[in-house]
């Protein structure tokens, strides 16, 4: 009995192999023919893993590269981690891919051995009509091709459904564990459910409900007690990475929510989010939830079998978790601005939670005696073979994106990498692929990869010319000397502070943002030099400078308003010039622009150098036609200050008296008439 037992055993771990690595084969073969023998990654966001894997191999965890110091870019803080033992063996540069896929496949053969714990008859009726669920239970593994794009992209989905498969099979062990052991197997679960969240943060939508699932499982025990077993961990890890957040960054949010969320969006009214999360929805459901499930009438298979599952009361207490969690996470995915791109690989945990829900609801049903097994045999197969028309589309998909990303990202690396001399610092906007492969340390101009704890991924939102005011921030040995960018995103940096060197154009482009990647040798020069202080200033706000917005509380008309500009004029007025002079050489400024009838507003810094008293408000402005402004300091009277028209070709400043001002007081300036281009604020003495 035993031996038979074992060799059963064994042929079912075959039977799981082969419809996995056949799948990881189909995928990886044709892209491997495309990429002509590099290994292949469809998302250039797998680079991103591997450079922060790499810095965790280095002995700097959650950093992307290290010297950046901490980042919160990283969206699982998990699959570094699991990556790092592969590069330490050895698995480099693009090869780090190979262990990934390696990983992938293990990761997705442990979830098949969940499955099959989760779906082996026990004794009783209904189990000979069953047994043969488990078996087909990794067909339901690989069965939907643009979830198998995901599993195979190299990103941390496939280590995502390992855990999903464990932190299932913890709840069950709940379940049947006899009182004394329940503690343990809940506090199992709640580990379980914080590494989900560590692994992708819109698990939570799963976490949630599985430790309410645990804690439903108490029978004897207490529901508090319980509930907090299988509920802190997942908890407390949120409350220290937020925490930590904070204290490196300024941000309670990591990095791609301030970037990609878009509720962080400054500028749009509440409608106008509304409208975009409706959008992303509705393309997900079409696309993720109907299309790749083989088309809007057999998408609805998947649904019912997981309703059946969740009506089963032995299968009901995974089962709903499961469909909470899987529409709950696509909800929080909604919120992504970046939601309908990218090959839908935002909706893989929502599939694969589906796609668990389903198997349960197959094993539900067959459990009810022959002819319900028979339907239920009819309806996996349904369910099994609907998406798979999507097979051919998917692989080939999949085959051409790593074909961009080895054309593109791979390439600019390869030639950063040779340019001699050796560049200092690149810029770059989430590109993994050009710090990882070069070895060229790098900034990323969107915020994701994180740098020394200053805010770029919140000045990305607010626009290209507060990032540049980042980098002015930055000594000048310090400043990127090259950039590898696409000049649409990034006008007003790449073509003004930039000479185009050199660029990699791709043809057949799916998955790149733009065809053209160029690069950029730079120029700096039109910035200023770091900590430079007007002469007779005692206290300045650097508008659209993010850092030193914050220290002044600074506040724009948000939404619809305070929208950041910039430009390089002569006139600078804050330097050697000792005036605004137009012989003055170009200066850089950013600024935001301040509507009709709406208000700016600042806090005079704590140190400043001024008793109470009177002092000079100079604000830097550019050209345009008359405007008028409304002055007022704290809860005083507002002064009206008329502003004639400006030269469009230099800075020019406005003077403002005021007549009695402290360290603390709050400055309101209200454009009164016309649109305000408020660049620079200084304060000084009279």
């Amino acid at each position: 009995m035993w031996r038979a037992s074992r060799v059963r055993l064994l042929l079912w771990h075959a039977s799981a192999a082969i419809p996995v690595v056949g799948a990881a084969a189909a995928f990886y073969a044709p892209a491997l023919a495309r990429t002509r023998g590099v290994w292949p990654a469809p998302l250039d966001d797998v680079y991103i893993h591997f450079g922060f894997a790499r810095a965790a191999a280095l002995g700097h965890p959650l950093s992307w590269i290290p010297g950046n110091g901490y980042s919160s870019g990283g969206t699982s803080l998990t699959y570094p981690l699991a990556l790092a033992p592969g590069y330490l063996l050895g698995f480099r540069g693009p090869w780090l891919g190979l262990f990934a896929a390696l990983l992938a496949c293990a990761a997705l053969l442990d979830l098949c051995r969940s499955l099959r714990r989760l779906l082996e008859p026990r004794a009783g009726p209904g189990a000979a009509s069953s047994c043969w669920v488990a078996w087909v239970a990794p067909l339901f593994v690989v069965a939907v091709p643009l979830l198998d794009w995901s599993w195979f992209s190299g990103m941390e989905v496939a280590l995502l459904g390992a855990v999903l498969g464990r932190a299932l099979v913890a709840v069950r062990r709940v379940e049947l564990a006899p009182p004394a052991r329940r503690p343990a197997e809940q506090l199992r679960v709640g580990l379980l459910a914080a590494l989900l969240v560590a692994t992708r943060p819109e698990a939570v939508a799963l976490a949630a409900p599985l430790a309410v699932a645990a804690a439903h499982a108490a029978g004897s025990l207490g529901a508090v007690a319980s509930l907090a077993r299988a509920s802190l961990p997942a908890a407390l890890l949120l409350g220290a990475h937020a925490a930590a957040n904070r204290a490196f960054t300024g941000e309670w949010g990591a990095a791609g929510a301030v970037r990609k969320l878009i509720l962080a969006n400054p500028y749009a009214t509440p409608i106008e989010k509304a409208v975009e999360v409706i959008k992303n929805l509705a393309a997900l459901r079409v696309q993720a939830l109907e299309s790749a499930l083989g088309g809007p009438s057999w998408a609805l298979l998947l649904p019912l079998l997981g309703a059946i599952a969740a009506i089963d009361r032995r299968s009901r207490r995974l089962a709903v978790p499961l469909l909470i969690g899987a529409y709950g996470s696509l909800l929080l995915v909604a919120l992504n601005a970046t939601a309908r791109y990218q090959n839908l690989r935002y909706a893989a945990p929502s599939l694969a939670m589906l796609l668990v829900a389903a198997a349960l609801g197959v094993g539900a049903l067959a459990r009810r005696g022959r002819l319900a097994a028979g339907v239920a045999a009819a309806l996996a197969f349904a369910a099994l073979a609907a998406p798979s028309r999507g097979f051919a589309r998917q692989i080939d998909h999949f085959a051409r994106a790593s074909a961009n990303i080895a054309g593109q990202h791979v390439e600019v690396a390869r030639r950063l990498g040779a340019r001699a001399p050796r560049p200092r610092r690149v810029l770059l906007g989430d590109a993994g692929a050009i710090p990882y492969l070069s070895g060229i340390p790098a900034i990323d101009g969107l915020g994701l990869g994180g740098y020394r704890g200053m805010p770029f991924a919140r000045a990305s939102v607010h626009g290209v010319p507060a990032v540049v005011e980042l980098i002015e921030r930055l000594d000048a040995a310090e400043r990127p000397d090259v950039f590898a960018l696409y000049p649409s995103w990034w006008g007003g940096l790449a073509d003004v502070f930039g000479r185009r060197v050199d660029a990699v154009k791709i043809e057949d482009n799916v998955m790149c943002a733009a065809d053209e990647k160029v690069i950029y040798e730079a120029d700096w020069s039109a910035l200023a030099p770091p900590g430079e202080r007007r002469d007779g200033v005692v206290d300045e706000v650097d508008i659209a400078d993010l850092v030193d917005e914050r220290a002044h509380r600074y506040a724009f008309p948000s939404p619809r308003g305070g929208w950041v500009i910039g430009a390089v004029l002569p006139g600078g007025g804050d330097g050697g010039d000792g005036g605004d002079g137009a012989d003055s050489a170009p200066r850089f400024d950013a600024g935001r622009l301040i509507p009709e009838g709406r208000e700016q507003s600042f806090a005079i810094g704590s140190v400043a150098a001024i008793p109470r008293g009177s002092a000079v408000l100079v604000l830097r402005t550019d050209g345009g036609g008359p405007i008028a402004l409304g002055v007022a300091v704290a809860a005083g009277g507002e002064v009206r200050v008329e502003v004639p028209e400006r030269p469009a070709d230099r800075w020019s400043e406005i003077r403002v008296p005021l007549r009695d001002v402290a360290p603390g007081d709050r400055i309101r300036i209200r454009s009164l008439l016309g649109t305000f281009r408020s660049f620079h604020v200084w304060l000084m003495r009279p």
